[in-house]
């Protein structure tokens, strides 16, 4: 009953460690390192032009929580991978005791057999009986000896495979778990590397803080006046529905691409094939201004030139209109959700388009200075500004 107990305990652990799987470990961990990659990269061609930059402080901080994440993932393969191995030796011990048992048993087979191993002695052993009967009984005791012997036998051949196998999964164990900190170890001093370097380009920020405020000002106003505009545009169609709630007026085609729109919420495609987030939803402190908090109404996503923007979702295209300093803004309709593609150069599509998922809308543009292309992406649901990473798949 204990050795359930203590089974049952062990299962317990793997699953409370997290609630992942192995493979969903290793899953989360591969598309970190992909993250990882594609952000290292982004940071080298900002280093190139030996230019200091707010981007370049948000790369390095997508790094840094990427880096983190990672190895709280390793962490977590870790844990599972302990669990594995202490269930596993508890495993080899029952099987050692077994074969014990069985090699016991086996000798005393042996011993017996041994002192009868004739079929002259075994003809005397039957002989010396009191009865008939119990000379059919020690008849049959001797069958089910022979029989017994074969079993034992072959149960020690098993246990001793299983053993081999047992023992060979628990080194291979063991040396994956060593491998994981090894890995962990050399992550934790990335992240360290890259901490220093993100405190030494806040500095030389810091020593530009006539720039930076301009440079905060110029995204406020562009934030401010896209904002004002979808809500200009949004209020114009409910108008034009004679509608307080643009929803009531849908059809009934538009009200089912609303709700299948709904269903997919964080399984939505990204609006660009390979990208990391740079500025997340909400208020952001401003790098190189301490104290400085930035709103933002949507996600800045950094990818490599030549990245396209896509839309996320079938829908139709309410508007197509330019910001200066943020090029081209294109808004597509989905039942009663929009979605916001800001900074596009080379626009493929225009108002009243249809355009399905993963449809290329236009190029992103791309920073020269830092050879990064950056798109501004927001989900609105009518009036309502919505967290583009809660509606993203992961």
């Amino acid at each position: 009953m204990s050795r359930i107990i203590l089974y049952i305990g062990f299962i317990f652990i793997v699953i409370s460690a997290g609630g992942q799987t192995k493979e969903e470990l290793q899953l989360e961990k591969q598309k970190a390192m992909e993250d990882i990659e594609l952000t290292k990269q982004l940071i080298e061609k900002a280093e190139q032009e030996r230019l200091n930059s707010v981007r370049q402080v948000r790369l390095l901080d997508r790094g840094i929580r990427t880096r983190e994440k990672l190895i709280k993932t390793i962490e977590s393969e870790v844990s599972i991978l302990s669990n594995d191995i202490a269930a596993l030796e508890l495993r080899i011990n029952e099987l050692e005791k077994r074969k014990e048992r069985y090699l016991k048993e086996y000798a005393t087979i042996i011993y017996f057999a041994y002192r009868n191993h004739t079929e002259y002695e075994k003809l005397m052993y039957l002989l010396a009986s009191s009865s008939i009967s119990q000379a059919y009984q020690r008849y049959k005791y001797l069958r089910y000896l022979t029989d017994y012997r074969k079993k034992v036998v072959n149960e020690i051949e098993s246990l001793l495979e299983q053993l081999k196998n047992q023992k060979d999964e628990l080194n291979n164990l063991r040396n994956e778990k060593l491998k994981l900190l090894e890995q962990k170890e050399n992550e934790s001093k990335r992240l360290e590397r890259e901490k220093g370097q993100r405190t030494s380009v806040i500095k030389k920020l810091q020593e530009e803080e006539v720039r930076l405020r301009a440079q905060m000002r110029e995204k406020e106003r562009i934030k401010e006046e896209l904002e004002e505009e979808i809500r200009r545009i949004i209020e114009e169609e409910a108008r034009k529905m004679n509608a307080r709630n643009l929803y009531a007026s849908l059809t009934p085609e538009q009200r089912l691409v609303s709700a299948e729109f709904a269903k997919n919420k964080g399984k939505l495609p990204w609006p660009v094939e390979r990208g990391v987030i740079t500025m997340a939803f909400g208020n952001a402190d401003y790098p190189g201004l301490k104290g400085t908090k930035i709103k933002s109404n949507g996600i800045d996503i950094s990818g490599m030139p030549g990245s396209k923007a896509r839309a996320i979702f079938d829908g139709e295209v309410t508007k197509v209109f330019a910001i200066l300093g943020a090029n081209y803004t294109v808004l597509v309709r989905h039942g009663d959700f929009l979605s916001v593609y800001q900074n596009l150069v080379n626009v493929r599509v225009k108002t009243g388009d249809s355009v399905k998922t993963k449809q290329v809308i236009g190029d992103i543009f791309t920073e020269q200075k830092e050879s990064v292309a950056t798109i501004h992406f927001e989900i609105w649901q009518e009036r309502n500004i919505l967290d583009p990473e809660e509606w993203l798949s992961r």
